[in-house]
């Protein structure tokens, strides 16, 4: 029979008792037959009572009630197994002391639990029993324990004592043949770590259970620390704390480190590790410490770590100065190819292989779910770091982009007239990650992309008004538009400012006194931000923005810091019919219309019908008069700069957005897939022409 989560082995076995008497039941029909049966039932009635009661004992008046949490994440059974096993143990240890024992699955436990204590319970000890999924991490179904664990960690606004009322013990499921990856028991390592950075008490210290070895041998001392510290409990004392990671700083350092845990060896005597203690943690750098809003004792102090540094390098990121950075698109390099552009060469007649991707703070306000950068980047709600000159941002970033430009040379493909081209930076998205504006002095950087005849695309996440609101002129203003609703924001963005919806309107309102070109940006996630397209409708009346886009979450990978999925990102077709529904709320088919596409992108452009002039749309840019009516200094609007937008462009045509001058190469998995007929209609329908003829 399977065990169903959140329920103790006792009554797992109790449930099943009765189900043994059907074939009795049904094979007895006389009165005497029916007695007997009744008679039975009662007695298994008892049974399951009593072993019911080995599990859930009710308080003596005057005792002090312990209840011990186990808690498992399985992936083929072995947490759950040795969880059960553990209790049937352990209570059997205990005798008839006042102790209740939950066994429970983490992949339906609710994690607010860990924060609230129970008045009628006078020790609560948690144990976690946590197997290894992919990369050291947690089971797919028990993940969202492990980000929750870790957000509360990296919170600033949760208090170091929020665990405090706790005792626990870790115990890891994996394999130390993945040890020098750094991916052995790493859920573990990090859970032990952030349970003591909230204040609970280490009771029994960190085992990794390695499967190249007998799991019985591991975990006989751990058992021995465990047991000491629930009979002191019984007994009214406090249990013994056990050595590890103390403190938040400490905690990050051994969640960074865990490829340098002792221990790991197969040749000891014993797989057995425990975490790094808080003095070896701080030698190994405790200023390592991911969340800004922990240290910062001056103003300053480098924005980077030099985890931050290791890990954004890693990720392809060319660090500028102290704070800021470039990368290059992948887009940069198809239209290098001539393998088509991004989506604002559709929309915006931008050139791609002209355009770099920077930004001149890695600092966000928001975690958002499907943040593309995974959080590799450091937080903040305000400028508390060493302040780099914006001329030098500039001339270093162009520097560091043409750099990655001229490593293109070699691609196959590249055409030559454009390679020298993309030498001479034309478009800067400021959109790279983290929070542009945060920057205090944007204002002069912006002027000095401006002076090199580099339009600027500056994308904020809605949490700085007053910000947007001092800003210079820019080519064209995006804020991100996240949520139709307060709730929904705070699921999504996971601000750090709590005013963070008041902020979110008061941008938009900032946004409609700006003149120039402005955009609602929507990024779709399926089953998180697309209940209701009214909900948005009701907050373009307070941006009177120019422009929304509606386009799909981008989905790169699994990532510690998400549990998105490729499931939650909508197709070409779902983003079209949610554009449609959202232009049909509120009114706003009188101010807006469908007026692009990019296919490729998932993307949809609604524009203001003003942008429509004697039947043609007039989306694109015209960059040269944008940079003179700059230098002229004086005031001009969005439509002294317009230019016509071309056919292939438009919604609903034969193109789809893609440019006719590009061409379309299809990835050679999909070309197999499509040759076989493997592909889903709704993949059909993302490509333009039949991949399956090229």
């Amino acid at each position: 029979a399977t065990h169903h989560p959140g329920t103790s082995t006792a009554a797992s076995t109790a449930c099943r008792l009765p189900a043994q008497l059907g074939p009795m039941a049904s094979k007895t029909s006389t009165p005497v037959a029916t007695g007997v049966a009744l008679g039975v039932a009662t007695a298994v009635g008892v049974a399951t009572w009593a072993l019911l009661r080995r599990f859930r004992k009710r308080s003596v008046p005057g005792s002090r009630k312990v209840r011990l949490r186990l808690l498992y994440a399985s992936m083929t059974g072995t947490s759950q197994r040795s969880a059960e096993a553990l209790a049937a143990e352990l209570q059997s240890s205990a005798g008839r002391a006042s102790l209740e024992i939950e066994v429970e699955d983490l992949s339906t436990f609710a994690f607010d639990n860990l924060l609230t204590r129970t008045p009628e319970v006078a020790t609560e000890i948690v144990v976690l029993l946590l197997s290894t999924h992919t990369d050291g991490a947690l089971p797919p179904n028990s993940a969202h324990f492990g980000t929750l664990l870790a957000d509360h960690v990296h919170d600033f606004r949760v208090g170091r004592s929020a665990m405090k009322h706790l005792n626990f013990a870790v115990l890891g499921f994996g394999s130390s043949v993945y040890a020098s990856a750094g991916h052995y028991c790493t859920a573990a390592v990090r859970a032990d770590a952030a349970l003591a950075s909230m204040g609970a008490r280490r009771v029994a210290r960190l085992v990794r259970v390695t499967d190249t070895r007998e799991q019985a041998d591991q975990v006989v001392a751990w058992k021995q620390e465990l047991h000491a510290a629930l009979k002191a409990a019984l007994s009214g004392s406090e249990p013994t704390q056990a050595v590890g990671v103390e403190g938040r700083s400490a905690a990050e350092v051994a969640v960074a480190d865990t490829a340098d845990i002792e221990g790991d060896d197969d040749e000891s005597e014993s797989d057995e590790s425990t975490a790094v203690s808080s003095g070896e943690a701080e030698q190994k750098g405790a200023s390592d410490v991911e969340e800004l809003a922990e240290g910062c004792a001056t103003k300053e102090r480098p924005m980077l770590t030099s985890k931050h540094r290791a890990q954004l390098t890693k990720e392809g990121y060319k660090i500028v100065g102290s704070h800021s950075a470039v990368k290059l698109c992948r887009w940069t390099k198809h239209q290098l190819r001539g393998r088509g552009g991004c989506y604002k060469h559709s929309f915006y007649g931008i050139t791609s292989y002209q355009c770099m991707e920077a930004t001149p703070s890695l600092a966000c306000a928001n975690k958002c779910v499907f943040c593309w950068r995974h959080h590799k980047n450091p937080v903040g709600t305000e400028w508390k770091w060493s302040m780099d000159p914006p001329d030098q941002i500039v001339a270093d970033g162009v520097d560091q982009h043409k750099r990655m430009i001229r490593e293109c040379k070699g691609i196959p493909g590249v055409k030559k007239e454009r390679f020298e081209e993309a030498l001479n930076v034309r478009h800067c998205a400021l959109s790279l990650v983290g929070e542009p504006i945060m920057y205090p002095r944007i204002n002069e950087l912006v002027n000095e992309l401006h002076k090199r005849q580099i339009s600027t695309f500056l994308v904020t996440n809605a949490q700085f008004p007053d910000a947007i609101r001092k800003l210079t002129p820019i080519t064209q203003l995006y804020i991100s538009v996240d949520a139709g609703t307060k709730e929904t924001l705070k699921a999504v963005d996971r601000p750090l400012f709590t005013d963070f919806w008041p902020r979110y309107l008061d941008s938009m309102k900032a946004l409609a006194e700006k003149k120039q070109r402005t955009v609602y940006r929507l990024t779709l996630v399926k089953e998180q931000n697309m209940e209701d397209a009214g909900d948005y409708a009701k907050l373009v009346a307070l941006g009177k923005p120019d422009f929304i886009e509606i386009k799909s979450v981008t989905f790169c990978g699994e990532s510690k810091a998400s549990s998105l999925t490729i499931s939650c990102t909508p197709w070409h077709e779902e983003v079209k019919t949610f554009s449609e529904a959202l232009l049909s709320k509120e009114g706003l088919e009188n101010e807006y219309e469908l007026a692009c596409e990019h296919q490729h992108s998932c993307i949809v452009l609604l524009a203001h019908k003003k942008f429509k002039v004697d039947g043609r749309w007039h989306t694109w840019i015209d960059y040269d008069r944008f940079h003179e009516l700059v230098r002229a200094g004086v005031h001009f609007e969005a439509k002294d700069y317009w230019a016509p937008t071309p056919d292939w462009a438009l919604y609903g045509s034969e193109e789809a957005g893609f440019d006719p001058n590009e061409t379309r190469v299809y990835h050679n998995r999909t070309k197999k897939k499509a040759q076989a007929g493997l592909l889903s209609e709704e993949q059909r329908k993302m490509y333009p022409n039949n991949p399956a003829e090229q």
